[in-house]
């Protein structure tokens, strides 16, 4: 029976992760990874968390399952924070394990519906969105984002791009620290892009996972918090692997506002489809965060760790930036600065990619996304070097 089943696309991501650990060299730089790393290549455990669970230990009465849209709590509690004002009763809400079975449960949800929209997707955009709308059967199309080899935003594309997407339809949008580009639109193009939306009435379905990376977690609410204000429908799906370092321990949230009429309705569907898939999400995170996020101390604790990690990412940022200059007085890779996040594209084309990690033990994932929380110290100058040669007339 299974000399039937075909090849599946594996990740490139994991692609990566294999081509390092094959590589014989002991001299090698592994930016493939998608967490957190600090300098010494460690993903720490915040004191926040370990305080959290140590109470949780401590009164945690049981672990009998939760509803099959999770616990309530934590739901209210987290919309109110990342949402604020605009999270209420018109809101259908599940706990789910991280933001990838979010993901799945709202592309189950499209594609079973009598008409299904198409989910309109920024192109690059996160690698994992397409398997996800693929498997559940979505439609989906994407439009221009960013040009990797210019550093650039083609912003104008995707709006014209967007002119075909009928009444409906629905658009899937990061929220902060854009993953791969590290590219995020500005506030007017932000405005923009709101305000096409609206125009065409198409659905905005917004991806939050970095929260706290780019100016702190309250700011990095406000798209967010534009969407649900202005919008009668829309979606926001969360995970919190990174804002609270707790990847392998699955908190996740997803939000659907939508009309009273068929608030019941959706609610059914959401329980149904958590039900034929994940069934009961995993309780331990969301605990977590829901213990750091009511405790006034313990939230201002995690607040503070987590500034602490996105300091690191933007010192590294406009490290690479300063040893351009030092080492070659150009400015190639001057966009880092100004781009959010861990992730960023280098400007390679595809055979410079491959001459990084063949000549220069620099493993990316393919596309050229590089880690930059990965990058220590004494990374920097490897990294420059390497990439500043490669786009050099004369290499």
């Amino acid at each position: 029976m299974f000399e039937q089943v075909e090849d599946y696309a594996i990740d490139p991501i994991m692609i990566g992760a294999d081509l390092f650990a094959q590589d014989p060299r002991r001299d090698k730089l592994n930016l493939t990874v998608g967490i957190y790393q600090d300098a010494q290549g460690r993903t720490p455990v915040l004191e926040a968390v370990k305080r959290a669970e140590q109470r949780l230990v401590e009164r945690q009465e049981s672990k009998a399952y939760l509803a099959l849209t999770g616990d309530a709590e934590y739901c209210s509690t987290l919309g109110q924070v990342v949402l604020g004002k605009a999270f209420n009763e018109s809101w259908v809400t599940a706990q789910t394990s991280g933001g990838a079975v979010a993901l799945r449960v709202m592309a189950d949800l499209l594609a079973q519906m009598p008409t299904p929209p198409t989910v309109w997707l920024q192109s690059p955009t996160y690698g994992n969105y397409i398997p996800i709308l693929t498997a559940a059967g979505a439609r989906h199309q994407t439009l221009p984002y960013y040009d990797r080899l210019r550093a650039k935003l083609t912003f104008e594309q995707m709006l014209d791009g967007l002119q075909a997407a009928p009444p409906g339809d629905v658009f899937l949008m990061q929220g902060v620290c854009h993953n791969p580009t590290g590219a995020d639109m500005s506030e007017d193009q932000i405005t923009a892009l709101l305000d096409a939306l609206e125009a065409r009435g198409v659905v905005p379905w917004i991806d939050l996972a970095y929260l706290g990376f780019v100016e702190g977690f309250e700011a990095d609410c406000a798209v967010a918090r534009r969407i649900a204000e202005r919008f009668p429908e829309c979606i926001v799906c969360i995970t919190l692997s990174k804002s609270f370092g707790i990847y392998r321990d699955r908190a996740g949230a997803l939000f659907v506002k939508t009309r009273a009429k068929d608030r019941g309705r959706l609610t059914r569907a959401v329980t149904a489809i958590v039900r034929s898939g994940a069934s009961h999400a995993p309780d331990h995170g969301p605990s977590v965060v829901r213990t750091i996020l009511q405790d006034p101390e313990l939230k201002a604790h995690w607040l503070s760790e987590l500034d602490q990690m996105r300091q690191r990412v933007v010192r590294m940022r406009q490290q690479i930036v300063a040893t351009e200059r030092d080492l070659f007085h150009t400015d190639r890779l001057a966009y880092l600065a100004g781009q959010s996040g861990m992730f960023s594209l280098l400007p390679l084309d595809d055979a410079q990619e491959m001459a990084l990690t063949r000549d220069h033990g620099i493993h990316v994932v393919q596309g050229g996304r590089i880690n930059v929380a990965r990058l220590g110290d004494d990374d920097i100058s490897w990294l420059v070097t390497a990439v500043c040669g490669l786009l050099s007339p004369s290499s």
